[in-house]
């Protein structure tokens, strides 16, 4: 049965490329290679010199329009080198008139050169230039006084045969690794996409879950050092503890997603809740550091799982800039609506300006933001107005 299949695949690849090689245009042709090209003109170099010490070497009479012809084919093919089509067109004028003239000297070369003539160009000059030589050798044989004998003809029309089956395969096996070495391109282009997609998606990792854990540590660390306070130590010991358990499990999970063992997919919601579970998560994070948290969400909410991502995904991060640099902030209101096809987000503090909690900022999760909306045919904006900083994220629910 594989075997079956194999000889259809290679039935069809056969088809398919003797159809794309007839619909070649006319003038279209493929180059030779530096190294062919370079052999094509000593050849032809070799075969003028050779045939120039031949004829005046020998006492034999030879006719001007003989010499003229095998001349004028002997450098045709050094034509090949640059401009295929153009010898094909001069051996085929060459051919005919040696065809009118009775002139044979050069029909074993004529021969010869259709394979080079199947290589090099279209189908449909290759077709012109096998039927002018069939012409060339029929003309010849009709005329008594050439000498030419069937049997020449029989050789004459085998190494043509011979020649234009060799040139084919070789254009064939040529084509075919000019496909294959294009597909390894396109496939060398798809893995390096990937790597780089499943690489912004482990950073994304990193930064939305981890880096907001790490923030939250950071952040009551710090009130360790300038509280003595035992509620208030208390407190900040038990969210530092809750953030680096969850840190641990978060590196973990992301560990397992490089590993393979987890699958690493951009719809993979944040939250095992949802919303409602990172609103809450957030509620909490933030009223241990004693910002209070107003929510308004629709109760009967239902979004697409990539929306519910990128939604989640602004949530945390504000809720971490919040944290890190909107030191003086005492509320947090965060506003989802779905109006029209589009569900809209507003999650806003009541920072006073230049107030930060000295954590350091990359930028790196506005600006994955922003990327992410934008392919997803949204909009987002974080700016900073007179009432605190304010974070708009719009998605469309289709398209």
């Amino acid at each position: 049965m594989a075997a079956h299949s194999r000889d259809n695949r290679d039935v069809t690849s056969v088809r398919q490329n003797l159809l794309r090689y007839v619909r070649t245009p006319f003038w279209a042709y493929e180059p030779l290679r530096p190294l062919a090209r370079r052999l094509v003109i000593i050849l032809v170099a070799a075969a003028v010199v050779i045939d120039s010490l031949f004829r005046a070497s020998t006492g034999i009479a030879n006719s001007v329009v003989s010499a003229i012809v095998t001349t004028t084919i002997t450098l045709a093919v050094a034509i090949f080198a640059w401009r295929p089509p153009v010898a094909t067109v001069v051996l085929s004028v060459a051919a005919l008139i040696a065809g009118i003239t009775g002139v044979s000297d050069s029909l074993l070369a004529g021969a010869a050169v259709v394979g080079l003539v199947a290589f090099t160009c279209s189908a449909m000059l290759t077709a012109v230039y096998v039927v002018t030589l069939a012409a060339w050798l029929a003309a010849v044989l009709a005329r008594p006084e050439t000498g030419f004998q069937p049997l020449g003809a029989f050789v004459i029309a085998l190494l043509s045969l011979v020649s234009l089956s060799i040139g084919l395969a070789i254009r064939r096996q040529f084509e075919r690794a000019q496909s294959l070495a294009l597909q390894l391109e396109v496939s060398e282009r798809e893995v390096a996409e990937q790597l780089k997609h499943e690489r912004d998606l482990i950073a994304d990792e990193l930064h939305d879950i981890v880096a907001h854990e790490i923030t939250i540590v950071a952040l009551h660390a710090a009130v360790l050092d300038r509280t003595e306070d035992m509620q208030t130590r208390s407190q900040s010991q038990t969210a530092i503890r809750e953030a680096a358990v969850q840190a641990l499990t978060d590196i973990r999970r992301v560990l397992g997603m490089v590993r393979g063992e987890e699958n690493l997919s951009p719809e993979r919601v944040s939250s095992p809740d949802g919303i409602t579970g990172t609103i809450a998560a957030v509620t909490k994070e933030l009223g241990q550091a004693g910002i209070a948290v107003t929510a308004d969400v629709p109760s009967d909410l239902r979004l697409p799982s990539a929306s519910l991502v990128a939604l989640t995904r602004v949530i945390r991060e504000s809720a971490t800039n919040v944290l890190k640099h909107a030191t003086g902030a005492r509320t947090v209101s965060i506003v989802l609506r779905v109006e029209r096809g589009w569900v809209h987000l507003t999650f806003a503090d009541d920072s006073p300006p230049a107030r930060t909690a000295g954590l350091p900022a990359s930028g790196y999760g506005i600006m994955r933001l922003r990327e992410r909306f934008r392919l997803f045919g949204g909009t987002f904006e974080s700016e900073r107005k007179s009432q605190g900083w304010v974070v708009s994220a719009s998605l469309p629910l289709s398209g």
